[in-house]
């Protein structure tokens, strides 16, 4: 009941990275919660993240950095090409970001490492539920119930959606709204469009067609500009490298039917594109040959335009509000950066309550909160989205004036690019009830 006493406990849908950060804050804060996820934790698809210097003062707080540290190369130095395979800008904005930024590096790495080490430092791994999927929620002015594909009900006070861009939590808020408000709940459901989709995979840093020679340096990432579309390939971690190929869609498409691609299509994609190259002497198929694991992916696009919570006890987060266009990599950044503007609104709420007694945070204290956290964040995921969107189109050089800014892009100072970089990260926030590392020293 509104106002009882006993622990506040929040239900995470998703093993996601939000989810599994939001778990390890919430842990830090000394609050009750669980995560539910109906595969298993950390799965090896192929995918991978970067990490952005201002998350990374987040992931310090929270004591998962030393790991990633460990297990990973800081990015120093881009090359990129043209589609002749000429080298047209050897760029060092990744050395100036870092030196505005207190030596912290950009760093890239295998997603499910980075799940990895941060479901390495929650304590009480039992609240950490694999193979447990959420079936349907029900809430009141007391609490929420959430029933899991089992069968089980599971009693809390907050119950939040961080299970991606096809989340089964958005569908279920959208069927509830949809006899009152059917325009917002059409727009749960399709409010993503995807006008580009992506190749991506982790190999092994060894050129197959070149001996086993590595395709190219640790630390160092190669851009490729097409016309329709584009590459990436990064080595953050020692023997591995990271890669992207982007594609223009023959189509536009919108979420929920954004298409997904078989192991058929994405050797299609790699048959028509292969034999152009990335960098100096290695092609996609070069890649292809090296891969540890690969998929293909639609790139959705957007900010959810409805409420992102139902004027109760549930709220959606990460990819289920916000997709952006992953060639910045900017979008694992954003997710973090979600919660840490939600939690920074919980644990405080919280904490007042328990000093107030142990009683329990209202209804209408836990929407406040969660208005808050929105109005904090929204800015920031359209700012992203918008930008990751710029970076897809300039990359695949979609339009004319694109393709002109490209060749302009070498006379302007690396200094000057990563200042508009920088400018946002010095907007990234870091959890306020956790010390703040800019307040000690910063080592390399």
């Amino acid at each position: 009941m509104a106002g009882s006493r006993g622990p506040f406990k929040v239900i995470i849908a998703g093993g996601s990275i939000v989810g599994l950060t939001n778990a390890l804050a919430l842990e830090k804060a000394g609050i009750d919660f669980v995560v539910l996820e109906k595969r298993e934790i950390a799965p090896h698809m192929g995918a991978s993240v970067s990490v952005h210097p201002h998350v990374q003062r987040v992931l310090e707080q929270l004591g998962v950095w030393p790991e990633i540290r460990a297990g990973t190369v800081p990015l120093h130095t881009r090359h990129h090409y043209n589609q002749n395979g000429d080298l047209f800008e050897e760029s060092a904005i990744l050395q100036e970001i870092s030196k505005m930024m207190r030596n912290r590096s950009t760093t890239f790495m295998e997603r499910r490492f980075l799940l990895s080490c941060i479901y390495n430092q929650i304590q009480d791994k039992s609240r950490v539920r694999a193979q447990t999927g959420v079936a349907s929620y029900t809430e009141t002015d007391d609490g929420v119930e959430v029933t899991t594909d089992s069968g089980e009900v599971i009693k809390g006070d907050l119950f939040i959606g961080s299970d991606g861009i096809r989340s089964t939590v958005r569908g279920l808020i959208a069927q509830k709204i949809a006899d009152a408000d059917p325009a917002a709940s059409e727009e749960m459901r399709s409010g993503f469009v995807s006008t580009y989709q992506c190749l991506f995979a982790t190999s092994r840093n060894a050129n197959p067609s070149a001996g086993g020679k590595p395709f190219l340096p640790d630390g160092t990432v190669h851009n490729v500009y097409y016309y329709g579309f584009s590459g990436v390939v990064a080595a953050g971690v020692s023997g591995l490298v990271f890669w992207f190929l982007f594609v223009k869609s023959g189509k536009v498409t919108t979420t929920p039917n954004t298409p997904r691609f078989t192991e058929e299509q994405t050797e299609a994609v790699i048959a028509k594109y292969g034999h152009h190259a990335v960098g100096p002497g290695y092609t996609f198929k070069d890649l292809w040959d090296s891969r540890v694991k690969a998929a293909m992916l639609p790139l959705e696009e957007g900010v959810l335009k409805p409420r992102w919570n139902t004027g109760g006890r549930v709220v959606l987060m990460g990819d289920a509000v916000h997709k952006a266009t992953v060639n910045p990599g900017l979008g694992a950044n954003l997710a973090v950066e979600g919660v840490v503007h939600l939690i920074n609104e919980l644990v405080p709420l919280v904490r007042q309550c328990d000093a107030d007694g142990g009683r329990k945070p209202s209804k209408d204290e836990i929407v406040a909160v969660l208005d808050l956290y929105e109005k904090k964040h929204r800015p920031h995921a359209h700012t992203v989205v918008s930008m990751s969107g710029y970076v897809t189109r300039y990359e695949a050089m979609e339009f004319w004036w694109l393709r002109f800014l490209r060749v302009l892009s070498p006379w302007v100072s690396d200094k000057t690019k990563a200042n508009t970089f920088v400018n946002y990260m010095n907007e990234g926030p870091w959890l306020n009830y956790l010390p703040n590392p800019d307040d000690e020293v910063v080592k390399s």
